[in-house]
This record gives C-alpha cells, structure tokens and sequence, in this order.
C-alpha cells in the first residue's frame, strides 16, 4: 500500500459514515448501486439520498469512485440513504506548480 493510499484511508477513518464504491449508476433509473467492504451490493434512489461532501448532485457521481455511507430502513428494506464523497487522492498534474 503506498503512502497515497494510507493517507485516503486515514481521512477516511476520521468520519463516521460506512465505506464502499460505486459501483453501478443508472440514470434512466434514477437509481444506483454501492459496493460495501463485505463485498456487499446495496441500491440507493436519485431522489431519496442525501448528498455531502464534494458531490453536489447525483450527475457528480461515477463508478468506481470511494465514498462513504450510511443507511436506512425503506418500505422497500435497507438502501443507502446519504452518500459522502472524497476529494481525489491525488492533485492533478497538468495544474501549474509556480506562483507567478
């Protein structure tokens, strides 16, 4: 595991939510799909999730990205009823690195 990757999951540790991955997005559905650490499928709805972190809207999520979690008890059983993003683990290379 590299220095990177102790760094995200200490940042992660530091809250209180569940960790998993998106793993599936379906917009026509309004609907979604994350990947516990268990290996875990659980759905959420585009319309009943709560948002915080650095995703403002559901159009702001992708697959494959790290996320935290919590959940919720549903007519329909348990969903995912609020999802945390990250920042990205890594700064991006093409910025500028001087001040001037």
């Amino acid at each position: 595991m590299g220095d990177n990757d102790e760094s995200l999951l200490d940042f992660e540790k530091s809250d209180l939510y569940h960790h998993g991955v998106i793993t599936k997005l379906f917009p026509s559905n309004n609907t979604g799909i994350v990947r516990t650490e268990s290996g875990r499928e659980l759905p959420f709805s585009y319309e009943f999730v709560i948002l915080c972190g650095e995703a403002k809207t559901v159009q702001d999520l992708r697959e494959g990205e790290r996320v935290g979690y919590d959940l919720g008890w549903t007519s329909s059983g348990l969903k995912i009823t609020k999802i945390k993003t990250y920042p990205p683990s890594s700064p991006a290379t093409d910025l500028p690195t001087s001040e001037g």
